[in-house]
């Protein structure tokens, strides 16, 4: 069925704050960049109960954090003043007709779907746990969740959307060389999905620096590699969605690299071959 949803540029400007409603929804959503929190606090249909996401944008890895509150505009201010400056820098946030059991119910389902569906790393420390609604609340609530997961898509955030439904085609992209051996897909929205059980060259490259590199540290720190037994590659403990083609190559290779021309099919056909000629 077709949709009509409306964007409107509250400050005139495509990368500002802007607010998202659709046709018969009686809730509506808001884009709001770090730096306009002032200006979203200042409307009193953002000092309501509400859901809100909060991304980490030019990384190589995506990451996310998912809150409600009820009075959501002061929580991201809130956000802005305790966490950290490279953390996140666009916020998310949905609104209207909710109340304090719907946002608890939306924020442990958004949560429990975002942590299956493992696109991004999701900065919460906690899961709240689903509360109970009645078979005439879950319809309600289930039905506005449906527009939360339709507008983040449209927006290109795609934290609900599994793996195994966003891959482009059937094609296996592979990248060797010494000490690395990985195998890879592409998925719809131009992102990588590294393989489990490939594995990633230990060695840097004295010009390899930047986001791969913080990203190799925490994937050393939380498991995701692994010294694989005594040779001189890790080992991906699981399967890892990057960014973008060019941020998984310099991640399993351990140097700056293109990853369009790096990761070739099994004729020797690279990505960019394959999908951008």
């Amino acid at each position: 069925m077709s949709q009509v949803i409306t964007t409107i540029l509250l400050d005139n400007t495509p990368t500002g704050l802007r607010l998202i409603e659709m046709a018969n929804w009686s809730g509506k959503a808001f884009v709001v960049p770090r730096g306009k929190l002032g200006e979203l606090r200042s409307r009193e249909d953002a000092q309501q109960p509400g859901l809100y996401f909060l991304f980490g944008e030019g990384k190589e890895l995506s990451t996310a954090y998912i809150g409600q509150s009820e009075n959501v505009a002061s929580r991201l201010l809130s956000h802005d003043s305790n966490r950290k400056e490279d953390e996140w820098n666009i916020a998310v946030v949905f609104v209207g007709q909710l109340d304090s059991t719907f946002i608890k119910y939306l924020e442990s389902i958004s949560l429990d779907l975002a942590k299956k569906a493992n696109r991004y790393e999701i900065f919460n420390n906690s899961s709240p746990r689903e509360n109970r609604l009645s078979e005439s609340q879950k319809i309600v609530v289930n039905e506005y969740f449906e527009r939360i997961k339709l507008i983040m898509g449209l927006l290109g955030y795609f934290v609900f959307d599994v793996i195994s439904e966003s891959i482009a085609d059937k094609i296996i992209y592979m990248l060797k060389a010494e000490d690395a051996d990985a195998r890879a897909q592409l998925l719809e929205d131009g992102s990588l999905n590294v393989f489990k059980g490939s594995l990633a060259r230990i060695r840097e490259t004295d010009a390899f620096f930047g986001w791969s590199k913080v990203a190799r540290r925490k994937f050393l720190e939380d498991g995701t590699l692994i010294k694989n037994d005594n040779s001189a590659s890790y080992l991906f403990t699981r399967d890892v969605v990057f960014n973008s083609p060019t941020a998984a190559a310099a991640t399993v290779k351990g140097a700056p690299i293109n990853g369009w021309t790096a990761w070739k099919d099994e004729q020797g056909k690279t990505l960019d071959e394959n999908v951008r000629k």
